[in-house]
């Protein structure tokens, strides 16, 4: 009977865990703010605020890069602009790459397996270090 109460509890944080990516980053904020005790969680909810923080910006920075409005206008390139083409290949690049990451750390964190983001999981990891040593 025990192991079934144990079940339900890892089945429990593996749900919460999933829920820390199914908003990118501002579900990371919220289960940070909310979840006080519990590492795995904690760690999952830096890990998405990192991650889908930081891959935001760089998707914010190449979209607009792309923008023939900022670029293709002032120098009759419009369309084929190089830049308008770089920034849209970066673009597409990091569309792809949020979206495969952000599907496949909510299937393995539901699944009970943490997975570690190259990069982005370090930097969590010595990001909630700092943060848990500061309370």
């Amino acid at each position: 009977m025990g192991s079934s109460g144990d079940s339900d509890v890892q089945m429990k944080q593996n749900k919460m865990g999933l829920l820390c990516y199914a908003g990118f980053w501002v579900t990371g904020i919220i289960f940070l703010i909310i979840e006080k005790k519990n590492n795995m969680i904690r760690f999952h909810a830096m890990q998405s605020l990192v991650t889908f923080g930081i891959l935001h910006i760089i998707w914010g920075v190449a979209g607009n890069f792309g923008s023939p409005l900022v670029w293709g206008v002032g120098y009759g390139w419009g369309l084929f602009s190089p830049m308008f083409i770089a920034g849209m290949v970066v673009f597409g690049v990091f569309f792809a790459i949020w979206w495969i990451l952000w599907a496949v750390l909510m299937y393995r964190t539901y699944h009970g397996t943490t997975y570690r983001v190259p990069v982005f999981g370090d930097l969590a990891a010595k990001c909630l270090a700092k943060l848990d040593a500061e309370k």
